[in-house]
């Protein structure tokens, strides 16, 4: 870890995150750390330009020797960006500095999160100025999406939301309902919020890149990672959302019913949303998707609207349910998630789990005659293979 330059900031990985939202022009066109008047202007009218604008972008991070920087900062001069590892991420070019309204905190977007311990926004001085971020994976992905457009001529973009902890067949059914609909879909690939993150962010795109590669038509889904921001975590603000898929093309964004956040509510039997404004705003539609459930009866996967069973025939893809027998090293029934995805995450979670995988498969499973090297993820779809077995059930 090296020593911290004079001219530079400390930033945790929120901030971080936050800013390379921003520069990359996720949330607006516009792009930099906001002047007081620019802000204000937010604070007061919730647009900036003519847009939506729900947050400012208003950086003033704590901590005496940030502070400092930003006390001494000179129009023109670049301050370095340094994470909790001392490396340089990114810089500032400054522009000017402020004193930070701590009563407008709320309208900041680097509080617009609910992890206190992620929070970096309480200095008194805040700092203004272009923001550039250092090799930013979000500027391949949006080089990714324009080229596929070009080349798919597609008109029809669809974006879809998901922490897809763990990846499920509820997930899976919903993504094909998109693309059945859609010339290309934008899956966001989100954080998972505090707490409740089990699965690695890679080993979650690790498994939606094994999906799209096998079971998804080529270029028709493109995943979005906000690996570095929990501002979408537990979809805790879905006006972000909204604005999030606006910006990178999609004319629709899909929900489901159960959705945080998006208060949902019935006028003349109609259900609307808090959303309905950027319907208008961001000339976008928004569909709000039933619940998919399993049904005992149906024998198949369905929407909670259309089946006509009640709730004791449903099985339902709860999160929280499928992590705990995931974190109990218990495959979930291939109903509710693929054996190969279960395969690919257990392998994962429990690594080295067996003292000799390979007597193991060599006991339970049958060969061609010839030895084959086991590994734990084989293990565990064969497994899954020999429970669907049903000629002695």
């Amino acid at each position: 870890m090296t020593s911290p330059r004079k001219n530079s900031i400390l930033i945790n990985d929120e901030a971080f995150g936050a800013l390379d939202l921003i520069e990359n022009q996720i949330f607006s066109k516009f792009n930099r750390l906001m002047n007081e008047k620019e802000a204000n202007e937010v604070y007061e009218t919730g647009f900036l330009g003519g847009e939506p604008m729900p947050y400012a972008f208003v950086f003033a991070p704590q901590g005496k020797r940030n502070q400092e920087t930003i006390k001494n900062a000179q129009k023109g001069e670049k301050i370095e960006l340094i994470n909790s590892s001392g490396e340089s991420v990114g810089h500032i070019n400054v522009s000017g500095s402020f004193k930070f309204d701590e009563t407008k905190s709320a309208q900041n977007i680097f509080r617009a999160n609910e992890t206190e311990s992620a929070r970096q926004c309480c200095g008194k001085l805040a700092i203004s100025g272009e923001i550039k971020i250092y090799g930013s994976a979000l500027e391949k992905v949006k080089e990714r999406i324009v080229t596929v457009k070009k080349e798919q001529n597609a008109q029809k973009i669809t974006a879809i939301m998901l922490t897809a902890e763990p990846f499920n067949r509820a997930h899976e059914r919903l993504i094909r309902m998109t693309i059945d609909k859609a010339d290309l879909v934008l899956l966001f690939l989100l954080k998972s919020h505090g707490a409740d993150e089990v699965m690695s962010f890679a080993l979650k795109k690790r498994v939606l890149e094994y999906f799209i590669q096998n079971y998804i038509p080529q270029n028709r889904l493109i995943i979005v990672p906000f690996e570095n921001s929990s501002l979408f975590s537990s979809h805790l603000n879905p006006t972000l959302e909204c604005i999030a898929a606006h910006r990178l093309g999609a004319d629709k964004l899909v929900v489901g019913q159960n959705h945080a956040g998006i208060g949902m509510f019935y006028d003349h039997n109609v259900a609307h949303t808090v959303l309905e404004r950027y319907k208008n705003d961001l000339n976008l539609e928004i569909v709000v998707l039933p619940e998919l459930v399993y049904c005992n009866e149906c024998k198949t996967l369905v929407s909670t609207k259309t089946c006509p069973h009640g709730q004791h025939h449903h099985i339902k893809y709860h999160a929280q349910t499928l992590k705990t027998l995931l974190l109990a090293g218990i495959l979930p029934p291939a109903i509710l998630m693929r054996r190969d995805i279960s395969a690919m995450v257990l392998s994962e979670l429990f690594p080295n789990r067996f003292e000799n995988i390979q007597k193991l498969c060599d006991d339970l499973f049958p060969s061609n005659g010839l030895l084959e090297k086991q590994t734990e993820r084989e293990f565990y779809e064969k497994l899954m293979k020999l429970y669907q077995t049903t000629s002695l059930s």
